[in-house]
């Protein structure tokens, strides 16, 4: 695995984790003792924390290390093509995201 992918999928795991307990960005970072706008990046995936940061994030969460740094391929690809789906309707005017949504629909009735 690259380390590319090693980030994102930590940074998932993170954001995923910050979200069922509830914290904001901000909160996590304080409770971590690092900077906001690095959790920020961590959780885009944009940098790839140290093993000290992975700590101190787990126990500002109160979740085993294992947890965040476990990733499944396959659920991991999945948040990604969301979100490929999502940067391409983000592009469009609303009476196109609107038709393609329609066709999606369609294609996946036909996949039924």
């Amino acid at each position: 695995m690259e380390r590319e992918d090693i980030a994102k999928n930590l940074g998932n795991n993170i954001k995923k984790f910050r979200l069922e307990k509830g914290f904001s960005q901000e909160n996590l970072a304080l409770r971590a003792g690092i900077h906001p706008a690095y959790l920020g990046r961590l959780e885009r995936g944009e940098k790839c924390p140290t093993l000290d940061t992975v700590f101190k994030i787990c126990d500002a969460l109160s979740v085993p290390v294992a947890d965040i740094i476990t990733f499944s391929e396959k659920e991991n690809k999945s948040e990604g093509d969301k979100k490929t789906v999502e940067e391409i309707l983000e592009k469009l005017p609303k009476s196109k995201q609107d038709k393609l949504l329609d066709i999606i629909k369609n294609i996946a009735e036909l996949m039924e």
